[in-house]
């Protein structure tokens, strides 16, 4: 399959739409019951909350497909950067495009994100990079 799990994780401040952040996540996650809400402070006082989504292997598979084909290819484009040494993608999406619908990938630290952590199902031998790609390019047949 290719994916052990995933999980997304949104940071918000009080002042942010919480029931439509949570919404959006409960609809890129494709599970209602496994989104949480969890309350807390800022390094500076101010209170957050931090919206997180945990998923088994079906679920985090049928989750990347819900991000659109332009931000998957250009995944590809960089999928080795997106690899960390304990074979995880991680990948970041706009929150305001999120939040109408669509899931789209960001480069570059614009703005709010929800970070999505993919834990990769890499066996002796396998490179992450490979089986990354293999799983993104059947997401997008």
């Amino acid at each position: 399959m290719g994916l052990h799990g995933g999980s997304w994780r949104v940071h918000a401040s009080s002042v942010d739409d919480l029931e439509l952040i949570t919404d959006s996540v409960k609809w890129l996650c494709g599970e209602e019951d496994a989104v949480s809400v969890n309350k807390g402070k800022s390094a500076l006082g101010a209170t957050m909350h931090t919206i997180m989504c945990k998923m088994g292997a079906k679920h985090a598979k049928h989750s990347l497909g819900r991000i659109d084909g332009d931000s998957l290819s250009s995944i590809l484009d960089s999928i080795g950067s997106l690899i960390d040494e304990d074979k995880i993608l991680h990948i970041r999406l706009d929150l305001g495009r999120l939040v109408m619908g669509e899931g789209r990938v960001v480069r570059e630290n614009c703005g709010t994100v929800a970070k999505g952590r993919f834990k990769l199902e890499v066996y002796p031998g396998q490179d992450p990079a490979s089986v990354a790609t293999e799983l993104i390019e059947d997401l997008l047949e």
